[in-house]
């Protein structure tokens, strides 16, 4: 296959989906671009590896032939909305959560 070019907001897991119509195959991306941390966040300026054969070809092909390309990481905004520790999960009782 040859060496592709992530896109914005695309994880590994993505490009694993992407080329290889499995999640499982994201191990064979680190091994073959020598990454050793299936959380790391791509670049879109790196190239990166992407050799193996086809695990989910009708997965594989139905990406391709509507030209979906799944980019399901968080931008720096999402991350912000998450990182509001904010509602009843986060209060405790007596201080924020007072019970009458």
């Amino acid at each position: 296959m040859g060496t592709i070019r992530p896109l914005q907001n695309q994880n590994l897991f993505d490009i694993s989906l992407q080329e290889y119509g499995s999640v499982e195959n994201v191990f064979d991306i680190l091994e073959d671009n020598d990454i050793f941390d299936v959380t790391k966040d791509i670049s879109v300026y790196e190239d990166l590896k992407v050799s193996r054969e086809v695990f989910k070809k009708d997965i594989v092909e139905y990406y391709k032939s509507r030209n979906l390309k799944p980019a399901t990481s968080l931008t720096e905004e999402e991350a912000e909305l998450i990182d509001d520790f904010s509602g009843i999960d986060y209060m405790t009782l007596d201080d924020d959560f007072i019970i009458y």
